[in-house]
């Protein structure tokens, strides 16, 4: 799906599919900044300001606490977990994490958290979108 919103935020999510997820931002290059599009193919953390790719873990079954609070190291005041294609609740061990340090966490699928993280990235919010990839229907 194909999103098209104001580029307030750094990092936008621009489009998401099946296995990749299209972040608009920012590059240094040799003259300032220059607009760039990452092709996001794996499991990552995107903020407005930064996009790790390669986040562990890759299906909702393998989250634990210490994925949590690897997310919590950016210091959000709100955290999107994204589980895939379709919503996973996490067992509630592992979204304590995010209580006990007095952080919102919202779970939904991808798709939502994309949509969801443009919003918030766009009001200013302190938000941080821990996203696993969609996967096919056939997994």
């Amino acid at each position: 799906m194909k999103i098209d919103l104001d580029k307030t935020a750094a990092n936008t999510i621009i489009a998401y599919e099946i296995g990749q997820i299209q972040v608009h931002g920012s590059k240094q290059t040799s003259d300032g900044m220059a607009p760039h599009i990452q092709i996001v193919t794996a499991s990552a953390i995107i903020t407005p300001d930064i996009v790790i790719e390669g986040w562990q873990p890759t299906l909702p079954s393998e989250l634990t606490a210490e994925h949590m609070q690897s997310v919590l190291e950016f210091q959000p005041e709100i955290v999107l977990l994204g589980t895939g294609r379709s919503l996973r609740f996490p067992a509630a061990k592992i979204l304590q994490v995010c209580h006990q340090a007095g952080v919102g966490i919202e779970v939904m699928d991808t798709g939502a958290a994309c949509r969801t993280y443009n919003i918030l990235a766009a009001e200013g919010r302190r938000v941080v979108a821990a996203l696993m990839m969609i996967e096919s229907e056939i997994s």
